[in-house]
């Protein structure tokens, strides 16, 4: 009895690990995607700043979204074993060229001085596939996030 108590604790520990790691992927994406977690935030970074800090912004997170997504395959490899290996493959290529900050923003410099840094759309490309990957995952594990209706009020020692 001991023992399986310890397991569920285990398995629940797990679970908020693996949750835990959805928000965090969650809050990344919204700020790949804009720079900025919402539009208050938007509105209080100075006008003179934006052309250089949001475009940054994007770029880092993208490069954070990736790496997180990686995290989590990994971590969901007793759960979803099968599967490990395709979402691999299909992150590799973005991992393999993440310190290529060329090929996600560009910056215009007047007089050697960075004026602007501006996305360019393999950006946005790899935000929308990296966002592709984490839905699949989700779809992959939502057996475990999701409880089925009939199993809801359910007790384990009820049979």
């Amino acid at each position: 009895m001991e023992n399986e108590f310890d397991s569920i604790n285990i398995n629940i520990e797990w679970l908020n690990n693996i949750y835990g790691e959805l928000r965090i992927i969650q809050d990344i994406e919204r700020l790949a995607r804009e720079g900025c977690k919402n539009l208050m935030e938007y509105m209080q970074t100075p006008i003179n700043s934006q052309r250089l800090v949001l475009a940054d912004v994007q770029y880092k997170n993208m490069r954070f979204f990736a790496l997180e997504l990686d995290i989590l395959i990994r971590n969901l490899a007793p759960i979803i074993p099968k599967k490990i290996d395709s979402y691999v493959k299909r992150l590799n290529p973005i991992l393999d060229n993440l310190n290529k900050r060329n090929l996600f923003v560009e910056e215009r410099k007047i007089n050697n001085r960075v004026v602007e840094i501006y996305t360019l759309s393999f950006l946005y490309k790899t935000i929308d596939f990296l966002i592709s990957i984490k839905s699949d995952i989700i779809k992959d594990i939502g057996h475990i996030l999701y409880l089925k209706q009939e199993d809801i009020g359910k007790k384990k020692w009820q049979k």
